[in-house]
């Protein structure tokens, strides 16, 4: 039976990776998707992300099966990127970080959730010690 959570965590690209490639950092995750812990979701430019690094180590058509096959799975929901881009616009408004990790911050706001990175990159932690980041986020490492 799956159990009901109310947390919602958005993953990044990196995270995304760290799934697909079976990453140790990352077995807590899969742990949690697997069980049904909570709820996941990702960004399409997370999946883009996740699908041309899979195709640059596994070519076009490997690739495109397991993204295909992650997506159909319902287990990691995308959110449209049509209901983040005002909200990541904001976000690099204020912090000077990628804006893919803009659309990850911002999923996880509009899923009042928080988000999760592969790494604290250097950018994030200048940001959100200057205050230009103040969701809640967390990293595999």
């Amino acid at each position: 039976m799956r159990r009901e959570y109310s947390e919602t965590v958005a993953l990044d690209a990196g995270v995304l990776i760290a799934l697909a490639t079976g990453e140790s950092s990352a077995k807590t995750v899969a742990e949690r998707i697997a069980d049904g812990e909570s709820t996941f979701v990702c960004t399409e430019l997370a999946l883009c992300e996740l699908s041309y690094t899979l195709c640059r180590r596994l070519g076009w058509e490997k690739a495109w099966r397991r993204i295909d096959s992650l997506v159909k799975s319902s287990s990691i929901t995308v959110v449209p990127s049509q209901m983040l881009w005002s909200e990541a616009a904001k976000i690099k408004c204020d912090a000077r970080i990628a804006l893919p990790e803009c659309f990850t911050l911002a999923a996880g706001n509009i899923t009042n959730g928080r988000a999760l990175f592969a790494r604290r990159e250097r950018e994030l932690v200048d940001a959100i010690e200057k205050g230009h980041i103040t969701q809640r986020l967390e990293s595999l490492s």
